[in-house]
């Protein structure tokens, strides 16, 4: 037990007035000689027995309301599991505004919900706690209870994710240095697609549960096949979510609708387009809507070009020449010059090969120099390695023979870590030859592909598609030196990292000539599709064992120290021993025989 007023606990010495008032006042009755009275000597033996006996009874009944009066005004506290007040407290509030907020439960939006439970959680605030509200973007804000209760009702869905497990992580560094009791309240749908396996903390973390969601169906991924259109080609739609049964799934090219089809959770469909215009478009791919209206829509840049121009030189090898007539077949290329593959140094775009014969490397190199590029043919190396990069195609082939690269220019793939492809002016220069003692290449699924977007992505122009989710930081091809953003035109810095959009969309990527050399593609995080609630298990194991999970959180929160005030209590019981003080006093009126 606490007081809140200690100091009035001095008061406590006024509980030995009465024994000292007792004192003062005894006395020894007078002695009575003569003999009339005698016969009551042995009457007022007995009289007196009785009245040392109520005498002491008065003396605790008056030294105890004195004490427990004094206690009363200290104000006593107790420790409580729930109510009452509570020690100062610092508190994360983590509340969930991520894109599944946004889903309609029983004819209500989830973060409305969330909304009232976080005003519940800071109305067992008090002036001397700290608080900290965190919603969907993981930046921690310190704040007041005012200003935090004008936060949530600006509070909107996100078309972000928010991972649970790390906002609880970042709370708990927040509360690490701090002399005050922590503690960290999770006002989220709990989805399990939030709580993924890590590092879990040992502060006290209590979740609002989650409930029952509706079933959903969102875009999970979409992208063009091939990237670059001559004229047509398709867009590929796969839908995620956890509903049941299927639905519609619509083309959309520049606000056109294009092409049309059904599909359910788990599933791809492919929709096709006869031809575009030459340029870059804007494409969306959409669901019909459902209670989460967030996801049901995906954006996918297009761009139409005429086929690639090519000239195969006889040093290429016989696989080239035949990926190229597949290409040929297919409308993907035609025969011209354009971009030329061989393992000559030539005019023009050229996709540089090593030369056939060993013997020409120095012969190479030296033409490469007389044409201004830099980049060298070393040593052949022989080993296993892992193509990886900037170009998807080919990431994952198996390498076992290359050349070292050396010099300047833009690395858009690597084995071993060291340069594979190099980007220097018109020219590309791979380590390898494409042939199967060199590279995996050759001999996989994946060697058209590759041919077509060295020849139509990557040599022919620099294009590029990058991904991103909102908000997320990504790095730029070396090819780029601006974005253009619903905010204006922002320029690429030196290290080439720029943070993507808020809002879910198309943003063109621009060269140093102005020209548009590439599309940032900005989609939701597919994982926000997932709106099933996690178990209380599953939320301990991902937020740390000292995770409680409840229906409501008023009244779980601010629960360290948590005490009640028993004045109350104290001031009754100084009643009850008034009132038995009287009563005794007063019995065979006593108190006018002794008011002491």
């Amino acid at each position: 037990m606490g007081f809140l007023q200690p100091l009035a606990l001095l008061a406590l010495g006024a509980a030995a007035i009465p024994a000292l008032l007792h004192l003062l006042q005894r006395r020894e009755p007078p002695t009575v000689p003569f003999p009339a009275v005698r016969y009551l000597a042995e009457a007022e033996r007995r009289h007196s027995r009785r009245l040392k006996l109520r005498h002491l009874l008065l003396l605790l009944l008056r030294t105890a309301l004195i004490a427990v009066v004094v206690l009363a005004a200290a104000r006593p506290v107790v420790p409580v599991p729930a109510g009452g007040m509570h020690a100062p407290t610092a508190l994360v509030l983590i509340v969930d505004n991520s894109l599944s907020s946004g889903a309609v439960a029983g004819g209500r939006r989830v973060l409305d919900r969330l909304r009232n439970e976080a005003r519940a959680v800071l109305a067992g605030a008090g002036a001397s706690d700290r608080l900290w509200l965190m919603p969907a973007d993981g930046v921690p804000r310190v704040v007041a209870r005012s200003e935090a209760e004008r936060l949530l009702d600006e509070l909107t869905p996100l078309p972000v994710r928010l991972d649970l497990t790390d906002a609880v992580r970042t709370a708990a560094s927040l509360l690490a240095d701090l002399d005050l009791a922590g503690e960290i309240a999770v006002v989220s749908d709990l989805q399990a697609s939030a709580l993924p396996a890590g590092p879990a903390t040992d502060r006290r973390v209590v979740a609002l549960a989650g409930r029952s969601s509706p079933g959903n169906r969102g875009i999970d991924s979409a992208w063009a096949d091939p990237p670059t259109w001559s004229p047509g080609g398709r867009v590929v739609v796969a839908v995620g979510g956890d509903g049941v049964g299927g639905g519609e799934v619509a083309l959309v090219i520049d606000g056109r609708a294009m092409a049309r089809d059904l599909a359910a959770p788990g599933e791809a469909v492919v929709l096709a387009q006869a031809g575009l215009p030459p340029g870059w478009h804007r494409a969306q791919v959409a669901l019909a809507p459902d209670e989460l209206r967030l996801d049901d829509t995906g954006y996918v840049a297009l761009r139409a070009a005429p086929a690639g121009l090519v000239t195969v030189g006889a040093g290429a090898g016989r696989f080239v020449e035949a990926g190229v007539a597949v290409l040929e077949a297919g409308g993907r290329i035609r025969r011209g010059p354009g971009v030329t593959i061989t393992d000559r140094p030539a005019p023009g775009r050229t996709i540089l090969l090593p030369p056939a014969d060993p013997a020409q490397v120095g012969a190479v190199n030296r033409r490469l120099a007389a044409r201004g590029v830099s980049v060298r043919f070393g040593d052949v190396v022989r080993g296993e390695w892992q193509v990886s990069g900037d170009l998807p195609e080919a990431v994952g082939a198996a390498v076992t023979r290359r050349h070292r690269l050396t010099g300047d220019g833009a690395v858009l793939a690597r084995a071993g870590g060291e340069p594979w492809l190099i980007k220097a002016g018109d020219y590309l220069v791979l380590a390898s030859r494409l042939e199967v003692d060199w590279t995996s290449l050759p001999v996989s699924a994946g060697f058209v592909p590759v041919l077509d977007a060295l020849v139509n992505r990557v040599a022919a122009a620099d294009v590029w598609r990058v991904r991103a989710r909102p908000g997320e930081v990504v790095v730029l091809p070396p090819a780029v030196s601006a974005a253009l953003f619903p905010r204006g035109r922002v320029v690429v810095a030196g290290d080439r990292r720029l943070a993507a959009p808020e809002e879910p969309g198309v943003y063109f990527l621009a060269g140093g000539a102005a020209d548009t050399v590439g599309a940032l593609e900005v989609n939701p995080d597919p994982r926000e599709s997932a709106l099933a609630p996690a178990t209380a298990a599953a939320a301990r194991a991902a937020l740390g064992p000292e995770t409680q999970v409840r229906e409501r959180l008023a009244g779980r929160v601010f629960a360290a120290g948590r005490r009640a005030e028993i004045s109350t209590v104290f001031l009754a019981l100084a009643v009850a021993l008034a009132l038995s003080e009287l009563a005794l006093a007063s019995a065979g009126g006593l108190r006018r025989q002794d008011p002491a």
